[in-house]
């Protein structure tokens, strides 16, 4: 889990997959003339009737209160309300939520308003929604960083430096680049993106040379959400002199939504791919272009919105 949507509309419904670390930002306007808003961590994407909430957090003006709770088959817990009222209509807000193992840590304008223990497991969480009087300005997903030294162990956040490094941001789609130094083992890529809320496809190419159809394609890594028979299918391959290879498809899930923003990782190694998806281990593609160094271009295309690129 990771990305950032700028000024979705409200009510806001997205997928979402959380663990321990995981951090959500809420920026917003509440506004005007309305009584309340709601962010809520629902067990499915139901608002009327509304699915299972492992957290409801409810700011409510017409009362100066925040409720928080939590609901379960259609049955509502006991109520928590203590801890002030930090909202003004039409005043800019940020919420941040915190996942922890035992609670969720809620801070509103970066001060630390209150923690909600976990009265269902996290995992049961499946969908962020945003209801109510709030104008939405971005809502920010960030994962928790692989540990370091792990067996598959990624930079989650490079440090800021000068081009190369430097993000390409919101850049249009198709997109077409030259990759700073080529691809040699430690070369990292990192790609931002909101897939179209009706996808059918997008790709990415490490290739050679800038062409549509190059001859030589060191990794194509096609999502497949619904393309010709495929249904939620991550196809790999490559290609040298025209010739298409054997296709790879075995994956363990299917890590990407509709509308909803992910962060990929490629990293190269010296006998293959590593590629992480929203900070977890994702797949390996071992080399079959050689030597590397044919490898100078980055391409992507498809069913997707591009919201930063960065090579390292």
């Amino acid at each position: 889990m990771a990305g950032t949507v700028n000024n979705p509309q409200t009510p806001y419904v997205g997928p979402i997959s959380l663990q321990v670390g995981s951090q959500i930002h809420i920026q917003g306007v509440p506004e005007q003339h309305h009584t309340h808003f709601i962010i809520a961590l629902q067990s499915g994407p139901s608002i009327n009737p509304r699915s299972d909430t492992p957290f409801v957090f409810n700011p409510r003006f017409n009362e100066n209160q925040v409720v928080r709770n939590t609901q379960s088959g259609n049955s509502w817990g006991n109520e928590e309300r203590h801890g002030g009222f930090p909202f003004q209509q039409r005043q800019k807000c940020n919420v941040r939520v915190l996942v922890k193992s035992d609670q969720y840590e809620v801070f509103v304008n970066g001060q630390h308003f209150t923690n909600y223990r976990h009265r269902t497991p996290i995992s049961k969480v499946t969908h962020l929604i945003v209801e109510g009087g709030i104008r939405i300005t971005q809502i920010r997903f960030e994962s928790p960083s692989l540990y370091p030294g792990s067996a598959m162990s990624y930079p989650s956040q490079p440090a800021p430096i000068s081009y190369p490094g430097s993000p390409i941001y919101n850049p249009p789609t198709p997109f077409v680049q030259s990759i700073p130094g080529g691809i040699h083992p430690g070369k990292l890529i990192f790609i931002s993106g909101i897939p179209s809320p009706n996808p059918t496809r997008f790709s990415v190419y490490l290739q050679t040379g800038m062409n549509y159809e190059p001859s030589h394609i060191g990794l194509v890594f096609d999502a497949r959400f619904n393309f010709n028979a495929d249904r939620n299918v991550v196809v790999r391959n490559h290609r040298e002199h025209g010739q298409w290879g054997s296709e790879e498809r075995a994956v363990s899930h299917f890590p990407f939504f509709p509308n909803a923003p992910f962060e990929m990782i490629i990293m190269a190694e010296g006998h293959q791919f590593k590629v992480a998806v929203n900070n977890q281990h994702f797949l390996e593609f071992r080399h079959r272009l050689q030597p590397l160094s044919r490898i100078d271009t980055l391409r992507i295309d498809g069913s997707v919105t591009l919201t930063q690129i960065r090579f390292q």
